[in-house]
């Protein structure tokens, strides 16, 4: 049986390579849109993004602004499941401030790189990288104040495990800020099993 979780890291690999394999020294992509990208424009202000770098904004697979929702505050212990290249990472460090800390889960190394070098190119102190998968978070109890994920629990085979781990891992009272994509009718049995559509 096909692993739906290979199948979605190919493809958010390949994805993150289209958008970042043109670049050149001065960090400025080019290239065009493809449909995986489509969701992601307008979802930030530029007030939000007024302080990063527009090809690391560019390189967003989200489909919304979790950051808008959890007003994060200072101080705060935050895990971002399926971080990707780290835009929301770079939101939730700078909003957190040197007093709080970000995590950032993701089971794609070419994901998790390319969030290493943005990280490091903007000298974030306050944010550390984990691979893995969201159905199994590589933490203690408790650890987390805040977890924001944006479209990634709908890749997820087991999503019933992907929240009993969000509830282990929260602090008691701490917010679970989601964007993602719902169903709002049944989804044919094979489109269920489909690779393609599991990937986007």
């Amino acid at each position: 049986m096909t692993d739906i979780r290979e199948v979605v890291k190919e493809a958010y690999s390949a994805a993150i390579e289209r958008k970042t394999g043109c670049c050149g020294s001065d960090n400025v992509c080019c290239g065009g849109e493809d449909d995986m990208t489509d969701m992601t424009k307008d979802n930030y202000d530029s007030i939000t993004t007024a302080a990063t770098p527009s090809d690391i904004v560019d390189q967003s697979f989200g489909c919304g602004n979790p950051i808008q929702a959890a007003l994060l505050k200072e101080g705060e212990r935050v895990l971002d499941l399926g971080s990707g290249a780290g835009l929301d990472l770079i939101l939730a460090a700078k909003a957190v401030t040197q007093s709080g800390h970000v995590y950032g889960l993701d089971m794609t190394p070419a994901m998790m790189n390319r969030a290493r070098k943005n990280i490091d190119r903007l000298a974030l102190k306050n944010v550390t990288l984990l691979r893995g998968y969201i159905e199994d978070l590589p933490l203690h109890d408790g650890s987390v104040d805040v977890l924001i994920s944006n479209c990634v629990i709908n890749l997820s085979p087991d999503k019933d495990k992907v929240f009993s781990e969000a509830y282990r891992v929260l602090t008691p009272g701490g917010r679970f800020c989601v964007s993602d994509v719902v169903l709002l009718k049944p989804v044919l049995a094979k489109l269920k099993g489909s690779p393609a559509a599991w990937s986007g």
